[in-house]
């Protein structure tokens, strides 16, 4: 059959109109499944994902109808064309598996199912068609013209919505507002997302990466030991939050988590309180951590986003990313951009003291920031970026060079960070307000390159590496060049921060890490030793809860699967690579190590709701999910004030929770989410 030049035209644009249609529908059916899901949803995603798959599949359909129209057989076209067909039902298999909403055909689903049933249907559409001489079939009879126009106005509608529409802050439920304290002073909270305390020059590094960051030092009281209580973001930075250990505020679980947070508690007593958080993965309103925050703002305001939150950004164009943008996380917002949203909030804000939070993510993998500073130190080898990428347990051999190289391009961001930060820090001494104003430098975990069992990234052990973290201050008050080597608590912020807030009580002073530089200040004997917890690496089917207690001189790490336990004598050996625990001259100090982090658990303020943090500890006389059952009827007051772990919540208590009752209980109580990679 001979298809004459007008003919050919028409079967291009009506094919590719077919495609354009498809794509709008199953963008906005993506969108509508995602509204499903537990994934917080921009409201640019109702006009990004229509808009991109009717892009994607017009050109699938251009390029379908340009084939299907050269001069071969009837049968060639519409193959063609009904491949055509079984790539949107093959898109469709993905939209709907990966969204979760279609639970029931969960494990028979498949793009594979889709792709041959669309494809055999526009098949037998197409050879029973009133004009079986056309490739185009029933789409024949169509009025172009008017096809044309709705699909063309839709297209534009969409590409205007999304250019014009900007997302909101995050504004967060509303707490009791109280009038400020006259003189109460304001309190910047600076956490730079996965930085080790080893890489910062102020702590010893040998590469001058944080000048602005040890100029800072110099103003106020350097920890030179702080210990996170987990090795990644959402547990460590509640435990920040609420002075409370993983185990008892449940962060990273399905359980609610309901102890008062520090923005709750300073906005209940007049502070206006800010969080800008860079963090896309656990830093979005929708993982907790915006709570008590009258502004928010988070990735879920990039419209890379966005895209990451559509199959075709996240399959087609991420990938693609690094090359077109120069940054592999086109879905934050850089250290630059996070700092330029603080001003703008900053210029806008009420005459309120404030609490300030800012998270930066410049320092999480792929280790990639702006010039100059992306090549400061080196750049990191292609092999190490798609290791980073694609291992799902960040376990992973590099050649000595390669594993040079990802230390060098997390240095670049370490350095690019702290030129960000002593940014941010000029533009607050500018503020008549500075001289009473309160600034606290610390990270979330720290960070691993391999030095145990070849594991990078963190959020899969506790050594200390992901755990040492740096923590400094400065304000009125803070006397300067001052560094602490005794162990400090990341958590005992929260007690810090509410007695800078003006709050008093015998709790908060104990809570408080500033009886550490105080002049009169002795070690206390016997000493009072950190906990860390965290869950191995959730997403594999035998992951187990990790625990470690460290002291001034040691790190004991309990783990189910250990041939025994891992004992380090951190001072000598930093790097952690001697485990002494067999040793017999050990034997009193892993015993009593563990008889102390047994007694710290027990009295640790309860309810506890994720007890899978504490299998470790199981025994015959010890189970963690039987004693997550146990109840306060009444709290304790007065000089009853319990000293144990998280005593300081116990001034704001949580809301009633019932225990447990569910017939499996231990099933129910270990439920973690998919977490891989440790972000």
């Amino acid at each position: 059959m001979t298809i004459v030049p007008h003919d050919r035209q028409t079967i291009i644009g009506r094919v590719g109109l077919l495609g354009a249609s498809a794509g709008i529908v199953l963008g906005l059916i993506e969108a509508r499944c995602l509204r499903l899901t537990d994934l917080p949803l921009p409201l640019s995603i109702w006009f990004l994902a229509p808009l991109l798959a009717s892009a994607a599949f017009g050109l699938l359909g251009l390029l379908a109808g340009f084939l299907a129209s050269l001069p071969r057989s009837r049968m060639l076209g519409m193959g063609i064309i009904a491949g055509l067909a079984g790539l949107t039902g093959e898109y469709l298999a993905f939209v709907l598996r990966f969204s979760r909403s279609i639970l029931a055909f969960h494990h028979i689903l498949t793009p594979t199912i889709l792709f041959a049933g669309f494809s055999a249907w526009t098949l037998a559409a197409l050879w029973a068609t009133r004009k079986p001489g056309s490739p185009l079939g029933f789409l024949a009879d169509a009025p172009q013209r008017v096809w044309s126009g709705v699909v063309f106005a839709s297209i534009a509608m969409l590409a205007a919505t999304l250019g014009i529409s900007r997302l909101p802050d995050h504004l967060v439920e509303s707490t009791t507002r109280a009038a400020s304290k006259t003189q109460s002073p304001n309190i910047v909270l600076i956490v730079l997302d996965t930085a080790r305390a080893d890489h910062f020059s102020s702590y010893g590094y040998f590469r001058n990466t944080t000048p602005n960051v040890d100029q800072f030092a110099e103003r106020g009281v350097l920890f030179e030991n702080a210990i996170s209580a987990s090795s990644w973001t959402l547990p460590s930075m509640f435990s920040v939050f609420t002075s409370l250990l993983p185990h008892q505020h449940g962060a990273g679980t399905y359980r609610s988590i309901e102890p008062r947070t520090l923005a709750e508690v300073l906005r209940s007593d007049g502070y206006e309180t800010a969080g800008f958080n860079a963090n896309p993965y656990y830093g979005i309103v929708s993982r907790g951590l915006g709570r008590g925050f009258e502004t928010y703002t988070d990735s879920t305001r990039t419209l890379g986003f966005s895209l990451d939150l559509t199959r075709m950004g996240r399959d087609f164009i991420e990938p693609y990313s690094e090359e077109w943008f120069h940054r592999s996380r086109f879905n934050q917002f850089t250290a630059h951009q996070l700092n330029g949203e603080v001003y703008r909030w900053f210029d806008h804000r009420s005459d309120r003291p404030f609490f300030l939070f800012l998270n930066y993510n410049d320092a999480h993998e792929p280790y990639e920031v702006p010039a100059p500073y992306s090549h400061r130190y080196g750049t990191i080898s292609e092999n190490a970026k798609r290791m980073l990428f694609t291992s799902e347990t960040c376990r992973f051999y590099l050649s000595p060079g390669e594993r040079e190289s990802v230390i060098a391009a997390y240095d670049n961001s370490l350095s690019y960070i702290d030129s960000q930060i002593g940014e941010l820090l000029a533009f607050l001494k500018r503020s008549p307000e500075w001289s009473n104003t309160y600034v606290i430098i610390t990270a979330d975990h720290g960070e691993g390159f391999g030095e145990h069992d070849d594991t990078y990234s963190h959020g899969l052990n506790l050594y200390r590496e992901v755990l040492h973290v740096p923590l400094i201050m400065a304000g009125p008050g803070i006397p300067a060049r001052v560094r602490v080597a005794d162990i400090a608590k990341t958590q005992r912020i929260f007690g810090t921060v509410l007695g800078w807030a003006g709050m008093r009580g015998e709790v908060l002073r104990r809570a408080s890490l500033a009886r550490l530089w105080s002049p009169g200040y002795v070690p206390k004997m016997p000493e009072e030793p950190t906990l860390s917890e965290v869950l191995e690496n959730p997403a594999l089917p035998d992951h187990r809860g990790v625990i470690s207690i460290t002291t001034r001189e040691w790190q004991l790490i309990c783990r189910p699967g250990f041939r025994s336990n891992r004992l380090y004598h951190w001072p000598t050996d930093p790097s952690e690579q001697q485990n002494v625990a067999e040793l017999p001259e050990n034997q009193a100090v892993v015993d009593h190590l563990k008889t102390t982090l047994l007694s710290i658990v027990e009295r640790s303020l309860r309810p506890w709701r994720d007890p899978g943090y504490l299998v470790a500890l199981s025994g015959p006389s010890f189970s963690p999910a039987l004693e997550a059952r146990k109840s306060i009827p009444s709290l304790p007051v007065g000089p009853l004030l319990p000293h144990g772990a998280g005593a300081a919540q116990i001034l704001f208590p949580p809301n009633p929770e019932t225990p447990d009752s569910s017939s499996n209980p231990d099933e129910e109580l270990l439920k973690s989410i998919p977490y891989a990679g440790g972000h």
